[in-house]
């Protein structure tokens, strides 16, 4: 299959993957283990990020030009092949409707308090839903225009917010010790290990940049992560870890006069925008994946099938916000470290046991 996706295009998926729903929830959840020192946390979880790029970059070496689910089913035959593709579905499908379920609940909290729930999951999937029936190359192309506008709008709000920084919210450094600041990398590595998803899509992108790419996307989001952990706890301090969106906060303090306030429209746009981005990765590689568990000619009549699961999951498997917070702080990089990061090194460790055995059998029968 020829190449769909550009350099740039599959960075910012990359970026947005991770940044997406990390503008909602890596300020507080990260503030709730380490409130002063959660920049040392966003430094250090590049560390995770590129231990996933090695288990990634083996799996590529190990299965040159296979997706995942193809991985999958080399490694562990066509039985425990498809057990492991439908596990690792079935992580996508959990993350993809945790994703939406966010997003739900950050619209029903900024803009619309008074609409129900069921009508505004619908209004964010049917788009996603839309943008991966339409292809990949569609939802490259959307990232690559909208990027470029949420990073300025980003910078901006952040240069704004320097007049309100106050360096003794950070003082002590190390004050709670390292055991809270390796406890608010958790979330930071459950969302860098949804890299392991871009394997499903690599057939799309080019061998000689994508593990690069995936390496310089890492450097960002760590850089991004240190700068929005020093703001929001410069400008609230230990308030953050008693709002549920502590940038939303830091943007609603700036005020420039008597005559521009309320910038937090601008945020607004710029988290739908982007959760909308990552959410139709999401979808793709969802759909993409069942194709191929299911070995369809195509994965279009699946996505709004699925889409109407999805919004029905993120209706119903969380009964409101703290079972979702503990999901994603407590549970979710468990499962995806044995799920996600775990499975893939594992099919890659079993297809060289293989390949090795099959190789001494060879020369002792030649023998």
């Amino acid at each position: 299959m020829s190449v769909q996706l550009s350099r740039p295009q599959f960075l910012f998926l990359c970026i947005w993957l991770v940044l997406g729903t990390g503008i909602l929830l890596l300020p507080a959840s990260v503030g709730k283990f380490a409130l002063r020192d959660g920049w040392i946390s966003a430094g250090l979880a590049s560390i995770g990020g590129f231990v996933v790029i090695g288990v990634i970059g083996l799996f590529t070496r190990v299965f040159p030009g296979e997706s995942l689910l193809q991985g999958y089913l080399a490694a562990f035959g066509p039985w425990l092949g498809r057990l492991a593709g439908l596990w690792q579905l079935l992580l996508v499908f959990i993350v993809e409707a945790l994703v939406a379920r966010e997003l739900e609940e950050f619209i029903a909290t900024t803009i619309l308090p008074n609409t129900p729930s069921t009508w505004i999951a619908g209004m964010i999937l049917f788009p996603a839903c839309y943008a991966t029936y339409l292809g990949l190359e569609v939802v490259g192309r959307m990232g690559e225009i909208i990027s470029p506008i949420g990073i300025i709008i980003t910078l901006g709000l952040f240069l704004l917010a320097t007049p309100y920084l106050d360096f003794s919210y950070i003082h002590p450094v190390l004050a709670d010790g390292w055991d809270a600041i390796l406890r608010g990398d958790v979330v930071l590595w459950a969302l860098l290990a949804e890299f392991t998803f871009t394997l499903q899509i690599r057939h799309s992108t080019d061998a000689n940049w994508y593990l690069r790419t995936l390496g310089t996307a890492v450097l960002i989001l760590a850089g991004s992560g240190v700068i929005a952990e020093l703001t929001v706890h410069l400008v609230l301090g230990l308030s953050t870890q008693y709002t549920f969106y502590p940038i939303l906060e830091v943007v609603r303090a700036i005020r420039i006069g008597d005559f521009l306030e309320r910038l937090d429209t601008l945020y607004v746009i710029g988290v739908v925008a982007t959760i909308f981005l990552k959410l139709s990765f999401l979808h793709y590689v969802l759909t993409s994946g069942l194709q191929e568990w299911a070995t369809l000619q195509h994965q279009r009549p699946l996505v709004w099938s699925g889409g109407i699961v999805v919004w029905a999951a993120c209706l119903f498997l969380w009964h409101g916000r703290e079972d979702k917070l503990f999901l994603i702080q407590e549970v979710m990089w468990g499962y995806i470290t044995v799920g996600g990061v775990g499975l893939v090194g594992l099919a890659a460790v079993v297809q060289l046991i293989r390949r090795w055995w099959t190789t001494r059998k060879s020369v002792g029968n030649s023998l």
